[in-house]
């Protein structure tokens, strides 16, 4: 159990840092350019990798292949909503939202899934989920904007205006993000789950390469579809693109391998620890300075941690 818990935590630290090179590589390239070939470079890495050092134990059979069409499609649907709820939507909005997949994944393993765990394995689940929601909510910048004077530099109309944040396009862009966002936290809750019912025939490892290169193949249509444009980044992006990729690949094989020590319902709050663990990495690397209620949750988290390690 407590390397289990290990492994969630690691998962969590690797998310944390693929969200920063995820912002760096989306707004270097764009979020789906960005996404495909990070996909493409951590599946590439890990394969050869989860050949060589992966054991299965079943072979595949009807469910199995149902539950590979689960986790496709809702890859497809948790990366897509991750990245237009984060484009359209202010993050300290929509990050708290998709921060609940936890608590989707919890369920489906318990409901769906059959998983056992203590009474305070859930309270520290709870108490995980609880401080990452306050870590987010409360790590929203002030808003600082000045209000124009009338006739003055930024009057409506004038050079510099501000732009009206409360007009109709803006309010119908943030409930479609926030739609995203309840989207992303389905989508990931029901992933991880699901992927767990992958590994015997898969391959702790070999399950994850499986996985995104199911979501390129059902994503990339729909992407050319929409005219999105996924040509290779220029020469400059690849060190931020491949940085996205391995730590986003790195933080899915810790939380598998976490998940074949312990349940499913334990490991993947932790690994939503990942929003919290970048909050903090601002503070200490870029140096920005959270409010009292973002160290608040930051410590609610960790008490969560330690209940789910008793």
């Amino acid at each position: 159990m407590v390397s289990g818990v290990i492994m969630g935590l690691c998962a969590s630290a690797c998310w944390a840092f693929a969200n920063v090179f995820i912002s760096r590589s989306s707004r270097a390239v764009g979020p789906f350019r960005a996404l495909v070939w990070a996909q493409v470079l951590g599946g590439l890495a890990l394969a050869p990798i989860a050949l060589a050092l992966d054991h299965r134990t079943a072979q595949l059979d009807t469910s199995v292949v149902g539950w590979g069409v689960v986790a496709g499609l809702t890859a497809v649907l948790a990366y897509a909503c991750l990245f237009f709820s984060a484009e359209g939507g202010q993050l300290s909005v929509v990050v708290p939202v998709m921060s609940s997949w936890s608590v989707v994944a919890a369920g489906v393993s318990i409901g769906v899934l059959g998983e056992s765990v203590r009474r305070t394995h859930l309270i520290g689940a709870g108490l995980v989920v609880s401080g990452v929601l306050m870590v987010s909510r409360y790590s929203r910048p002030p808003r600082g904007a000045p209000r124009a004077e009338p006739g003055g530099a930024g009057a409506p109309g004038s050079p510099g205006a501000p732009v009206d944040e409360e007009g109709p396009r803006v309010r119908r862009r943030a409930r479609h993000a926030l739609l995203a966002a309840v989207g992303a936290a389905f989508g990931f809750g029901i992933l991880i789950p699901a992927m767990d019912r992958l590994a015997p025939v898969l391959g702790r490892l070999g399950e994850i390469p499986v996985v995104f290169s199911m979501d390129l193949m059902l994503g990339v249509p729909l992407a050319l579809a929409a005219r999105v444009k996924l040509s290779f980044p220029p020469r400059r992006a690849w060190g931020i693109v491949a940085a996205a990729g391995l730590f986003e690949t790195a933080g899915f094989v810790w939380i598998s391998l976490g998940a074949s020590r312990a349940p499913v319902a334990v490991v993947s709050p932790l690994a939503s620890l990942a929003s919290a663990l970048t909050v903090l990495f601002a503070w200490a690397v870029l140096r920005e300075r959270p409010a009292g209620l973002v160290l608040a949750g930051a410590a609610v988290a960790c008490a969560g941690v330690v209940t789910l390690a008793l």
